[in-house]
């Protein structure tokens, strides 16, 4: 079974009424004008979909944090967006703290009018994939006044529990959340910014004979390591357990000029055997044909270099790229 996995989109809407802008969305939108919108470049989401669309995946996973402020018209252009995809292969999205911004956002379940059929009616929520392969979508986005720590909560956390402790070596798991449970050394990170429950959920999950592999994003840096691998890629094959990092599609830097890509992920029919792991990064095509491919390590980068300014309004003028593609060896 094939899986796309798709990182934090963050669409944004640069014109909003003054009335909108009060609390948390003022100073969200304030980093947006002088900050963000200079490193999102959505002209790359067009021909992002494409390629997904081209691998020809059995199912599409977001991590989250599809907005910048959860704004009816933000969740309106990302359900557009995605459109061609969810119409026609199952397409699951989790909430990220972005897609609830705001109390009322969260209040008026803004994400779930907007987003209908794509995000689950209640979390957690467990869904079959391919043969001993399930799905765990976790809901951790919590509205915060000035943070973005997120947490499952007393309920949730007590359901997911109760769940992986049916689970035994001959099951196999995809975990879908927005934040992760356990981050590679090196990579910086604050309480503000982390997941209440991540200590006992990590551990919760080490301890679980199944193999599983937790897709998150929220860290906006592509990665995929093996926690009982020294903090080295790997798949999983040690614990069990394997994080993935989707990253941010439309996000440009120095290292992705046009954008962190996505991830390809061909689940074995043996919850035991290989996985093929591919992430698929745009590049200027020069106008060249073609999709060249490498065979490469895909490690976590600590990186912190400034990033390229590029143009942040969504157009409908699609760049011509090229798909240059990693392999996870």
């Amino acid at each position: 079974m094939r899986l796309a996995l798709i990182g934090d989109i963050h669409l944004f809407q640069t014109r909003v009424h003054p009335s909108r802008l009060v609390g948390k969305r003022l100073l969200g939108h304030t980093n947006l004008m002088i900050n963000r919108r200079f490193r999102f470049n959505h002209r790359v989401l067009g021909p992002m979909i494409d390629r997904v669309a081209a691998i020809k995946p059995d199912s599409v996973l977001l991590s989250g944090d599809v907005t910048t402020t959860s704004l009816e018209d933000e969740f309106h252009d990302v359900a557009t967006y995605l459109e061609p995809l969810s119409q026609k292969v199952p397409t699951v999205i989790v909430p990220g703290n972005h897609d609830k911004y705001t109390f009322r956002s969260a209040r008026k379940n803004r994400m779930g009018t907007h987003m209908d059929g794509l995000l689950p009616e209640s979390f957690p929520h467990v869904r079959p994939l391919h043969k001993h392969w399930r799905l765990l979508c976790l809901d951790s986005a919590q509205p915060q006044l000035l943070w973005s720590r997120g947490a499952l909560g007393y309920e949730q956390m007590q359901a997911v529990t109760a769940f992986i402790e049916t689970l035994d070596k001959h099951d196999a798991l995809v975990v879908l959340c927005h934040y992760p449970a356990k981050m590679p050394a090196g990579i910086p990170h604050s309480w503000g910014h982390a997941l209440a429950e991540a200590k006992p959920l990590h551990e919760m999950l080490t301890e679980c004979p199944a193999r599983i592999v937790f897709v998150h994003g929220h860290i906006h840096k592509p990665w995929q390591w093996d926690p009982a691998n020294g903090g080295k890629p790997g798949n999983g094959d040690n614990s069990g357990l394997m994080y993935l990092n989707a990253g941010a599609p439309c996000l440009t830097s120095n290292r992705y000029p046009f954008g962190q890509g996505f991830w390809e992920v061909d689940l074995p029919g043996d919850p035991w055997g290989p996985l093929e792991l591919i992430h698929h990064v745009p590049e200027e095509a020069h106008g060249q044909g073609g999709h060249p491919s490498s065979d490469t390590m895909v490690q976590p980068n600590t990186d912190d270099s400034s990033h390229t300014p590029q143009s942040g309004h969504v157009s409908h003028r699609q760049l011509d790229l090229r798909w240059v593609i990693h392999r996870v060896l």
